[in-house]
């Protein structure tokens, strides 16, 4: 991979795990707060609800990208095994972090977390809100990378579809995986989408690169999205509908201008060091809901809540901190024993590796 190409990626990484972030800052944005429903409601629906939800699908189909490679060359197996152990391993590890903290912040005060509120203190119940194999985890953050890890077993089990006839694997994604038709498999169908898109566009010559140019990225991502808004009101189409069109245009158009932000920002700032926080990213994603639940507690005894004007700066600022202190526990990773590594990271690295799940 070109070097440029490597930089931008860790840079995409670092700008859609912030904004994924930004979805689960406590309370929540369907908790009533100056950010979602008060006067910076702009606020909340541009970081939150619009690059937040579009980032899903822009880091599915980077994954999809980066990993058609490996899937043409490795066995079902292999393929398997690794993305056990760099996906699903630190997914186990989280999901219990996050389930002790809550109940035991329950037994502590008598006011348990919304998330394991429901959950019923039942064996399969409480695996599967561990585990998410059938149904989503207590820390449903976590269960984007459940879908994740499935999504790229069902693409290596279809790559001769995908190298023979990409077109076909391309329509076959779109209208199977539509309506959520292929729940409990994968739940959030937009992921097993975008990563047989990212695919893809690998098996077609494509590079992110050259998708970044942006006489590309900005006339399709303005066209897209465009189109996804117009198509969204007129209800005379109802096989848009059912294909959820819309939606799909929308996020794909945003994806496309956000790969264009990306090069034009490197462009500006070549000496930039954000794009180093990539190798951090994975972390970060997997520790931010625990993590800002902790920030969140210290800052409604000593601040306020959410329906502050001072909630504006926890809001953006939270997923920032989650990010710094991930920074710092993933260099004290590069030195910790192989196996801890591989349980809170799904990697064993050094800071002139990766360390992602791609």
């Amino acid at each position: 991979m070109p070097q440029d190409e490597g930089r931008q990626i860790e840079l995409l990484r670092v700008l859609c795990i912030t904004s994924m972030m930004w979805v689960h800052v406590n309370p929540g944005l369907s908790t009533p707060t100056i950010v979602s429903t008060g006067e910076y409601q702009l606020i909340g629906t541009v970081f939150g609800n619009t690059l937040g939800r579009i980032s899903v699908s822009l880091l599915s189909f980077i994954s999809g990208y980066l990993i058609w490679a490996s899937l043409r060359r490795d066995s079902f197996g292999s393929i398997t095994l690794r993305r056990f152990r760099a996906v699903i391993v630190p997914i186990l590890v989280w999901s219990a972090i996050f389930l002790a903290l809550a109940y035991t912040k329950k037994a502590v005060t008598g006011d348990g977390a919304h998330a394991v509120a429901e959950v019923e203190l039942r064996p399969w119940t409480l695996f599967v809100a561990w585990s998410g194999l059938t149904g989503p985890t207590a820390n449903q953050s976590l269960f984007f990378l459940r879908d994740l890890f499935v999504s790229t077993l069902i693409l290596r089990a279809t790559v001769p579809l995908v190298e023979r006839v990409p077109a076909i694997a391309a329509l076959a994604a779109l209208v199977l995986a539509s309506n959520d038709a292929l729940a409990p498999i994968v739940f959030r169908s937009s992921i097993l989408q975008f990563m047989f898109f990212g695919a893809i566009a690998a098996r077609l010559g494509y590079t992110i690169a050259g998708i970044s140019r942006p006489l590309v990225a900005l006339s399709l991502g303005y066209l897209m999205t465009v189109a996804g808004f117009a198509a969204i009101t007129d209800p005379g189409i109802p096989q848009l509908q059912f294909l959820h069109l819309p939606l799909l245009l929308r996020r794909a158009g945003i994806g496309f201008l956000l790969l264009a932000y990306s090069a034009a920002f490197l462009a500006l700032f070549p000496r930039t060091n954000i794009a180093k926080l990539g190798r951090h990213a994975f972390l970060a994603y997997l520790m931010h809901v625990p993590t800002m639940g902790i920030l969140w507690a210290a800052w409604v005894e000593v601040v306020g809540d959410g329906d502050q004007q001072s909630y504006v700066f926890f809001y953006l600022g939270a997923p920032v901190v989650v990010f710094m202190l991930a920074s710092w526990l993933g260099r004290a990773l590069d030195r910790a024993p192989p196996a801890v590594q591989l349980l809170l990271r799904g990697k064993v690295g050094s800071p002139k590796r990766y360390n992602s799940p791609d």
